[in-house]
């Protein structure tokens, strides 16, 4: 009996396990389940026509389950064909045997769908939002070897459900600005989580590549991937990025930069899919990059103009928020017009409309800062550093630092608003000429400006105290100033020991000034007054024991020694009115004036000037000055030797001069005065240049160009012998 139990066991086994490898291998075709398979589906969906083709059952080792398995359906939602390949339904065993099916599972094939049947089956779907973005942002694409899986219920309802398959030929509308375009992918998704692998694409000379983005949705709509892309971007590709306030500067200007980044990003949604929050992180490089200008550029204080901007090899490293917070690092290598390229560092921190600057770069071009006669070595330019915030108007510089070599200037606390200096908290400067140190001091912001130091080069101190410019950076301050200098280096061999000035600032500009100091080693002193008078005009006046260290500046006064100064200058927005006399001087060497006496055949005289040189007792210069021209009213100058008159101008942005007058030897000059009582004889005209008694003379040209012509007079004219005979008894 009990041998009979075994063989009929193992014969049961036999026969199970052949059922289950046929099954399993072949299946069992049948059509008595597809009525009941299509009812139950219009049950579910009323839209839905199906046709079955044979069913095939079969068991499932891996699931240990059987499933209902048939090809090629043709179903129909809404009159639109679905491409479903497979369908394979899971299902109990008992109820089968029954010709009964209560289903747990429904898998479906799909070999290609295209996006636009997507697009309609879309319609009824829900939520609204999804279907409306489907509809408006798919353009095109093709949804390719797609396998589902279903979970039911008992009544048919969707408990979970699987998906896997890939898209390729995707363009989505991400916004009416952004289209990105070619895009393929491979993706699993469940109820809980979507996963986008092999994600490549592209946005314009964009390419997207390695993407992968994981959407889970077990609370609310979470979001996080990462991709690379490679970019090559000329103007017309960044206009159509860039937000539109900047489509000028694109479009007047040739961009482009190329490299390569590294992209790694989270957003959050809420139910409604509306972005709760999100981080962006970027990092890579800019391999070369390069910023031409249509119309080159005047960057204050560089002493050229620029037309090109390169950047090689540049690291980058960015980073936003939905705090409105972003960070942008940059660090590599830049150029100008030149091929020479130099260390860039930039970090930008932008946070609720604030940006953050942190800048460490070696200047690549030489620059001049006037008010120091300080100009950077254009061989080793130095290095600047600078932190600073931009917030609307104002810019807020924490410090400005420059060093090269042994030269440093340091600015803390620098505020611009409107291009202009609202404050400034100190200032440091120590510069060289060379290797002579020209500049060494301090300035404090308080309650008033206070200067003070060792050194200042002071060789353009004149033009900065007289200048009237309308773009003042300082027209902010209005403030009492103090100066305590050791000792100021001139343009001229004279330096000046003790500077003390006290005096006042409104607007940005010297209103007030009081200085007295001592030229070094000759016992010899410089007053500078500046004033105002009752009609709002300054009055700059100054007195020198020592003229040519004034006057270095101007060729007309080469050769000039000796003497004693007094300047007399009435300014306004205008212009100005100034009155120069320079009293017992000595011309020696005097080229311009050289060349005038040997054209005159004055021959004697110009021995003299090249030898001990030529005294003269007074020299008096008026003088009208506006913005583009300087009108030399008169020029009288009286000597033992010589003296003449003339006048003319002086043209300020073509360089032209253009002088005429009347050169009269001393002996000539004598005999007039002897003769007073007759001489209304041969008063004969108010012109210059008329007689026997001395020489005219006309001088016109470009600097170092002048032409100079030379005519006897036979008379003199009124204004001369009035002029001489005034200076002649002032000095008797």
């Amino acid at each position: 009996m009990k041998k009979i139990f075994y063989v009929f066991l193992t014969i049961t086994f036999i026969f199970f396990s052949a059922a289950i490898f046929y099954l399993s291998k072949y299946g069992l075709t049948t059509t008595k389940f597809n009525s009941i398979i299509v009812s139950e589906l219009k049950k579910k969906e009323p839209n839905l026509e199906i046709e079955l083709n044979e069913i095939k059952i079969k068991f499932d080792l891996e699931k240990l389950q059987i499933y209902l398995l048939t090809k090629n359906p043709q179903i129909n939602y809404q009159n639109i064909n679905l491409p479903i390949k497979e369908i394979n339904i899971y299902t109990k065993i008992i109820p089968i045997l029954f010709a009964n099916i209560e289903v747990d599972q429904v898998a479906l094939t799909v070999e290609e769908l295209d996006i636009k049947k997507i697009q309609s089956l879309a319609v009824r779907a829900k939520p609204s939002n999804f279907k409306t973005y489907l509809l408006n942002n798919l353009n095109k694409g093709l949804l390719k070897k797609l396998t589902t899986t279903v979970s039911l219920d008992d009544k048919f309802n969707i408990k979970d459900f699987k998906l896997n398959g890939n898209l390729e030929d995707l363009d989505i509308k991400l916004t009416d600005q952004y289209l990105v375009k070619d895009i393929s992918l491979n993706f699993i998704a469940d109820k809980n989580l979507i996963l986008l692998n092999s994600i490549n694409a592209n946005y314009k000379n964009i390419k997207i590549t390695n993407g992968l983005i994981d959407v889970n949705l077990s609370s609310g709509i979470n979001l996080s991937g990462k991709f690379d892309s490679n970019f090559n971007l000329n103007n017309k590709d960044i206009v159509s990025i860039i937000d539109k306030e900047n489509i000028n500067f694109l479009k007047e200007n040739n961009i482009f930069f190329n490299g390569k980044l590294f992209h790694d990003f989270k957003i959050n949604f809420d139910k409604s899919y509306k972005i709760q929050d999100y981080q962006y992180k970027a990092n890579g490089n800019i391999d070369e990059a390069k910023i031409t200008l249509s119309k080159k550029l005047d960057l204050f204080p560089f002493t050229k103009k620029f037309g090109n901007f390169l950047f090689n090899k540049t690291k980058v490293d960015f980073e936003l928020s939905d705090k409105k917070e972003s960070v942008l690092k940059l660090e590599g290598s830049y150029a100008t017009d030149e091929n020479i390229f130099k260390k860039v560092k930039i970090e930008n921190l932008y946070k609720k409309n604030n940006q953050k600057f942190i800048i460490d770069l070696d200047l690549a071009e030489e620059f001049n800062l006037e008010f120091l006669n300080f100009t950077s070595n254009k061989n080793s330019p130095g290095n600047l550093k600078s932190e600073f915030t931009i917030s609307n108007d104002t810019i807020n510089f924490k410090d400005i630092i420059f060093k090269e070599k042994n030269n440093s200037i340091i600015i803390n606390n620098l505020l611009f608003k409107n291009n202009k200096i609202e404050q400034i908290s100190d200032l440091s400067v120590n510069t060289y000429l060379g290797d002579i140190e020209n500049n060494d001091f301090n300035i404090e912001f308080k309650d008033k400006i206070t200067v003070k130091g060792k050194i200042y080069d002071s060789s353009n101190l004149l033009k900065i105290i007289k200048s009237d410019k309308k773009n003042n950076f300082f027209e902010k301050f209005n403030k009492d100033i103090v100066i305590d200098f050791e000792r100021l280096l001139t343009k001229s061999e004279y330096p000046i020991k003790n500077f003390r000035l006290i005096g006042s600032i409104e607007k940005g500009k010297f209103v007030k000034i009081s200085s007295k100091s001592e030229f070094a080693d000759n016992n010899k002193y410089l007053d500078i007054s500046l004033k105002k008078d009752p009609n709002n005009k300054k009055i700059l006046e100054i007195y020198s024991d020592i003229p040519k260290a004034i006057l270095t500046e101007y060729k007309f006064f080469e050769g000039l020694s000796d003497g004693k100064l007094f300047l007399n200058s009435i300014i306004d927005d205008n212009g100005s009115v100034s009155k120069l006399t320079i009293e017992n001087f000595k011309l020696v060497k005097a080229p311009a004036f050289a060349t005038l006496l040997t054209l005159a055949d004055l021959g004697g005289i110009a021995d003299v000037l090249t030898g001990e040189g030529i005294s003269f007792d007074t020299l008096e210069i008026n003088l009208e000055e506006d913005k583009n021209i300087v009108n030399i009213k008169e020029v009288l100058a009286l000597g033992s030797s010589i003296s003449l008159i003339m006048d003319g101008y002086s043209e300020k942005k073509s360089g032209i001069v253009s002088l005429s007058g009347t050169l009269v030897p001393a002996k000539t000059l004598n005999s007039l005065v002897s003769k007073i009582p007759v001489v209304g004889n041969i008063l004969v005209g108010d012109k210059i240049g008329e007689g026997v008694f001395g020489v005219s003379f006309k001088m016109k040209g470009l600097p170092g160009q002048v032409k100079t012509t030379v005519n006897p007079v036979k008379t003199l004219t009124p204004r001369f012998i009035t002029r001489a005979l005034e200076k002649l008894k002032k000095t008797n």
